[in-house]
């Protein structure tokens, strides 16, 4: 049976064929595209379905591992809620999915999870946590999100829905607008790429965080807008570290891309840690970067996912 893995983004939508057959998880081909720019229902299903049949032609029966930015519900076939994107809570994305490219003569499985879930055991499975039984994968892009790997098994909790750390509640704010979860003062708002480029295109600066990333240290409302998402992020990854013990939080997404960022992280979160952690903190970025999303999607049918 094919194997299919796409990571769902608020930018962009990366989609491969795994082949699970050797030691470690292989791509087999890869495409990105953009997402649908309202982000709405509809779209969204189109440009999926579409991704899928580059590797599924009438005949073929697929699994197919879908990673999306929200929540999920614990049979993984239900959006609960897609922060970022319109008309999506509430919906069977797997039925929908499954049903349209039967008409067309693909049978497929199709299996939600959330997209740092999926991050995290691709990370595990050929990345940067290969080895590890304990470990947490910080997702840092259009929203943050987190998957986490305890005593070797991914944490999903009693409703499907831990690991949501995008949504700790860090700040007491009360000028901060309400995230798109429904509610407040989450570190989502305070630190996510989407809500940096609106503050930035507030005062002026490029709405691309990036950019104004690459204007920290030569813009003083660069740097004045950067950094308490900064100590946003480091209270957060700090309150990981000392609530999981794990042996390494790995930065991935868009965000961790940026030149500096984990070495900036990483001076912020010391203080905030308790001295018996200072020793045994690591914070590394991916090594595969959204390919381990990817991977991880496919891999749901694999048994190391079964619940």
């Amino acid at each position: 049976m094919k194997k299919i893995g796409i990571d769902l983004g608020g930018h962009t939508i990366a989609a491969g064929s795994v082949d699970f057959s050797g030691a470690a998880p292989q791509v087999l081909s890869a495409v990105t595209v953009p997402t649908p720019e309202n982000r709405d229902l509809l779209s969204v299903i189109h440009a999926l379905e579409e991704l899928i049949l580059l590797w599924a032609a009438p005949g073929d029966e697929c699994f197919v591992g879908i990673g999306i930015p929200g929540f999920v519900d614990s049979e993984r076939r239900r959006i609960l809620r897609l922060t970022n994107f319109s008309d999506c809570d509430g919906v069977v994305l797997g039925k929908i999915i499954s049903a349209n490219l039967k008409a067309r003569g693909v049978r497929v499985d199709v299996r939600l999870e959330n997209d740092a879930n999926c991050a995290a055991l691709g990370e595990g499975l050929a990345g940067a946590a290969r080895g590890m039984r304990d470990y947490v994968v910080l997702t840092l892009g259009t929203g943050i999100g987190a998957g986490i790997v305890a005593n070797g098994r991914l944490l999903t909790g009693a409703h499907g829905m831990a690991a949501e750390c995008g949504h700790m509640a860090v700040s007491g704010d009360p000028l901060l607008c309400r995230c798109g979860c429904g509610g407040w003062g989450h570190l989502e708002e305070l630190a996510s790429a989407d809500w940096i480029e609106r503050r930035a295109g507030a005062v002026g600066l490029p709405p691309i965080f990036r950019e104004v990333w690459e204007m920290r240290h030569t813009n003083t409302e660069a740097a004045a807008l950067l950094g308490p998402a900064l100590e946003a992020l480091a209270r957060g990854i700090s309150s990981l570290a000392v609530t999981l013990d794990p042996e390494a939080v790995i930065l991935s997404g868009g965000m961790s891309h940026a030149a500096g960022l984990a070495d900036e992280l990483r001076g912020r979160i010391e203080k905030y840690l308790p001295v018996p952690f200072r020793a045994v903190f690591i914070l590394k970025n991916s090594e595969i970067g959204g390919s381990a999303a990817v991977i991880g999607a496919a891999s749901l049918g694999q048994e190391m996912c079964k619940r």
